[in-house]
C-alpha cells in the first residue's frame, strides 16, 4: 500500500523475484501510469523491473484495498508521513490505511501478516496503528493477524540497488508468530543469504530507522562544519580530512560528504520528528538542534562565496546547475538547490536553472520566478556566476575554457565537490571556489594563535 519510493521499488523487487505482488494507492493517475508501464518516480533499474514485472504477469495494480488483501497473504504500508509544523509526523495517511486494511480483514479467515515499513516515531505502531487495525477489523493480533514494523534503509538512485542488497534487516514485533512469518518470507527472498538481521520489539525498531537517519544527518552537518573551517585554514582541504577521517573511524563514506546541506524526503523529516519526540519526554536535543542549524544555514554558503567575488548580486546572472536533493532522482523535497535558487531570487538575482531530471517537479515549486534552460549549457549563458548545487554525473564533462565560452563573468563555485579542483584552480580563464578548500595557501589565517598560558 502506497506506491512511492519506497513501495514500488520494495514491490517490483519481490516480483522480479518470482512473488505474486499486488500495488495499491490512492492516486489513480499512478495507478493508470504504472499499469501502462512508466514508473511515475526516477530511479535507477526500475522501468527494466516495472515493463518485464508486469509482461510476466507478478505484478499488477489496483485501487481497491479489500480485493487486495483477499488476494494476498502480507501486506506491506509504505505510506508517507510527511512533517507537520511542528516537526512531528503525520500520521493522517497510515492511519487511514491501517482503516482500510483492517476492515478488509475483517472479512478474511485466513491469518494475514501486516507489515509497517513506513517511518514512524516510537511506539506509533503499538499504541496508533494496531488499535485502528484491531477495531476496525473486530479481530486481535496475534490470533487472527499479525503486526511488524520493518524500516527500509533506501536510498533514492539506489533503492532497487539497496533493497537487493540491504546493510541488515529490522524486524520489530511484539509476537513471536509475526516476526517469524516475516523472518521466513525475507529468508527465502534472499536465498538464504540474509545480512544482520535484528529481531526486537516494534519501538526498538521504530527507534532504530530515526537513530540511523539523525546519525547520518548529523555526520554530514559535521563534516560542513570542518568544511567551512577548512576554508579559513591555509592548506587545509576537507576532501583530506575526510579520508584520514575515514581512515581511522571506518564510519559509512556515503555520508562523508561536505557541500550545501543535505535535503531530501527523510533526513529532515526525521531529524525534525526525532528532535519533537525528544521534546514531548522534556529532554533537550541539543545535539540534533545544532545539526539543523548547520545544515539551515549551509546552502547559505555559496551565496556569501559569491558576494566575495561579485560584491552586490542584484541584477546579476547566476545558473544554478542541479535542482534535485540528490543525483540520480528527480526528487526536489527539501532540496538544498531549491531553497538556494530562492534566497538568489530574494536577493534581487536573476536566476537560471537546469537539472536533467527534476525540471518539471522544479516548476511546480519555483515558478515563473526563476528562467528554466533546455541544457546546461544554455544555462550558462552569459552568466556572472555558476553554482553547482547538485552532483550530476554530466556536468563534469564542462570544462574550463566552456564556462569561460559561455558565461559573461566565469565564477564557478563547486558546491558538491564535483570538479576536479586542480585542474580549474591552475587555469586563468576561471575564477574557482570549492566549497571545504582554502584556496589561497599564501594568506595569513583568519584568526590569531593565542599561546598557552603556563600553569605550572
Amino acid at each position: 500500500m502506497g506506491l512511492g519510493y519506497v513501495g514500488l521499488a520494495t514491490a517490483l523487487c519481490f516480483a522480479d523475484a518470482g512473488y505474486e505482488v499486488l500495488g495499491v494507492d490512492i492516486d489513480p493517475e499512478k495507478i493508470r501510469m504504472i499499469a501502462s508501464g512508466r514508473s511515475p518516480i526516477h530511479e535507477v533499474g526500475i522501468e527494466s523491473l516495472l515493463s518485464g514485472s508486469l509482461k510476466d504477469g507478478h505484478f499488477s495494480v489496483s485501487s481497491d484495498v479489500k480485493d487486495a488483501i483477499t488476494r494476498t497473504d502480507i501486506t506491506f504500508v509504505t505510506v508517507g508521513t510527511p512533517s507537520q509544523p511542528d516537526g512531528d509526523i503525520d500520521l493522517s495517511f497510515i492511519s487511514s490505511a491501517a482503516a482500510e486494511i483492517g476492515t478488509a480483514l475483517g472479512a478474511k479467515k485466513e491469518y494475514h501478516l501486516v507489515v509497517v515499513k513506513s517511518t514512524v516515531v516510537p511506539t506509533s505502531t503499538t499504541f496508533s496503528i494496531l488499535p485502528i487495525l484491531e477495531t476496525s477489523s473486530g479481530k486481535k493480533v496475534p490470533v487472527d493477524f499479525g503486526l511488524c514494523f520493518s524500516p527500509e534503509f533506501l536510498r533514492e538512485g539506489t533503492a532497487i540497488e539497496d533493497t537487493m542488497n540491504p546493510d541488515a534487516l529490522i524486524i520489530g514485533s511484539e509476537d513471536d508468530r509475526s516476526s517469524g512469518v516475516l523472518s521466513r518470507l525475507y529468508e527465502a527472498f534472499y536465498r538464504g543469504k540474509l545480512p544482520y538481521t535484528l529481531v526486537t520489539s516494534t519501538s526498538n525498531a521504530e527507534f532504530v530507522k530515526y537513530s540511523v537517519n539523525a546519525f547520518r544527518a548529523t555526520q554530514l552537518s559535521f563534516l560542513n562544519s570542518l568544511a567551512n573551517l577548512c576554508e579559513k585554514i591555509p592548506g587545509a582541504d576537507v576532501g583530506e580530512v575526510t579520508k584520514g577521517l575515514r581512515a581511522v573511524t571506518k564510519i559509512d563514506e556515503r555520508y562523508l560528504k561536505s557541500g550545501l546541506g543535505f535535503g531530501g524526503s527523510c533526513l529532515p523529516k526525521d531529524l525534525r520528528a526525532l528532535i519533537s519526540t525528544f521534546q514531548k519526554t522534556g529532554l533537550n536535543p541539543e545535539l540534533l538542534t545544532a545539526t539543523l542549524v548547520v545544515n539551515n544555514a549551509q546552502p547559505r554558503r555559496a551565496i556569501e562565496v559569491s558576494r566575495e567575488f561579485l560584491g552586490e548580486i542584484r541584477d546579476k546572472q547566476f545558473a544554478l546547475l542541479g535542482l534535485s536533493f540528490k543525483p540520480g532522482t528527480d526528487d526536489i523535497r527539501e532540496s538544498v538547490a531549491i531553497s538556494l535558487a530562492v534566497a538568489l531570487v530574494s536577493s534581487g538575482a536573476r536566476v537560471r536553472v537546469y537539472d536533467p531530471r527534476a525540471m518539471s517537479n522544479a516548476r511546480h515549486v519555483l515558478g515563473n520566478s526563476v528562467e528554466y534552460a533546455q541544457t546546461a549549457i544554455s544555462c550558462l549563458q552569459h552568466a556572472d556566476c555558476c553554482i553547482l548545487a547538485t552532483g550530476w554525473d554530466e556536468f563534469k564533462k564542462i570544462t574550463p575554457s566552456g564556462f569561460k565560452q559561455l558565461m559573461r563573468n566565469p565564477l564557478i563555485i563547486d558546491g558538491c565537490r564535483l570538479f576536479d579542483a586542480p585542474v580549474f584552480e591552475t587555469t586563468r580563464e576561471v575564477s574557482f571556489y570549492q566549497l571545504g578548500k582554502n584556496h589561497n595557501d599564501a594568506r595569513q589565517p583568519e584568526f590569531q594563535v593565542v599561546p598557552a598560558k603556563n600553569y605550572g
